[in-house]
């Protein structure tokens, strides 16, 4: 298979504000180096419903990385199994088996579900798992690159894999990130270079929470963050256009990125979610957590220490749920029943952004 590099543009503008500025092709939204003061969710959406998971022994999650709805059901992954729950919360039951066996995985690093056949896709490190809508195993694909996301698009099954440490014909390395859509039967993938990044030495960087593809409106986009050492900040959401890939909106931030003194980024950007209505944004800057929400239409952005406020006046985050009707979730922990047993499971809200 031939490998080739995508080409990075370095584009050096200076604005102002949280409006929307046309840059040829490119737009470039601003985000404001402070904090807006706490919004309350109802200002900005509406709390569709709370579902509250039950706690059961082989049902308990350790953490939250990933929720998808179909129909009645919720599928949550913690990164080591997928939990199903109706949407009471009850439990239903475990999808797949945890182990290093056929038809067994023993980490999830991403899920989707194909809303037209209810296919339900996992990827495990190189190994692909296929479920049918009854939750049966009908299809497992030992792959020769990294799943490291899958998304479903107009029932082709995208995948984004990150080659580390490739060795280039000058003797230096490179992290290559490739996005590979296969056929029907998982084989024989279009590949589209995503982009390539020169490395000193061999570095890694991940984060669990990995909404890297938006499939909005038969439009395409992608953002995927870097978070090995490098004193550049990757603010550009890309629109996939066949094989090509386009810069469509760079966020301008006005805290410039640096290095502290051992060589940790202080600005790290997480995710871009582009949704029907906004754009949402996950960074941190010096270690705390923020959420950017961009309101397309009114050309507003708010930028928020560690989420909206709930009706409780606790800070929710809001992750993609579906995009293109502005659907979003959060995770809410609750407290312990007894103290001497495993935390209750967490609190999903289902929330409607306006």
């Amino acid at each position: 298979m031939t490998k080739t590099f995508g080409i990075w543009f370095l584009l050096i503008v200076f604005l102002q504000g949280c409006k929307q500025k046309p840059l040829g092709d490119l737009s470039v939204i601003s985000v404001p180096r402070e904090a807006n003061d706490a919004i309350p969710l109802s200002i900005i959406g509406s709390v569709e419903q709370e579902i509250q998971l039950e706690t059961k022994e082989d049902a308990f999650l350790r953490f939250i990385f990933d929720v998808k709805s179909y129909r009645d059901r919720v599928f949550v992954s913690d990164g080591r199994k997928i939990s199903i729950f109706d949407l009471n919360g009850n439990y239903v039951q475990n999808l797949g088996n945890h182990g290093d066996g056929p038809g067994e995985f023993r980490s999830v690093s991403s899920m989707d579900i194909d809303e037209a056949t209810g296919k339900i896709y996992v990827s495990a490190g190189y190994k692909l798992m296929v479920y049918d809508s009854a939750f049966q195993l009908i299809d497992e694909r030992k792959l020769d690159y990294r799943l490291n996301f899958l998304k479903v698009i107009e029932g082709k099954l995208w995948i984004v894999s990150e080659e580390i440490a490739v060795k280039l014909g000058d003797g230096g390395i490179a992290n290559q990130t490739n996005i590979y859509r296969l056929d029907k039967d998982y084989e024989n993938p279009d590949t589209v270079p995503f982009r390539a990044i020169n490395m000193d030495q061999e570095r890694v960087g991940g984060y669990p929470f990995r909404h890297w593809i938006s499939d909005l409106d038969g439009e395409n986009f992608m953002f995927m963050p870097v978070l090995t050492p490098e004193n550049l900040l990757r603010d550009t959401l890309y629109r996939i256009e066949g094989n090509t890939i386009k810069p469509a909106v760079r966020f301008q931030f006005e805290r410039p990125q640096s290095l502290d003194e051992n060589d940790y980024q202080t600005l790290l950007l997480y995710n871009i979610v582009n949704s029907k209505s906004y754009y949402l944004l996950e960074y941190d800057q010096d270690w705390k957590r923020f959420m950017f929400l961009y309101d397309k239409k009114a050309q507003k952005g708010y930028n928020l220490s560690e989420g909206l406020i709930d009706q409780a006046g606790d800070a929710v985050f809001l992750r993609p749920l579906d995009l293109n009707q502005d659907l979003f979730y959060y995770i809410k922990k609750v407290e312990f029943e007894d103290k001497s047993i495993e935390e209750q499971n967490p609190l999903i809200g289902i929330v409607k952004l306006k």
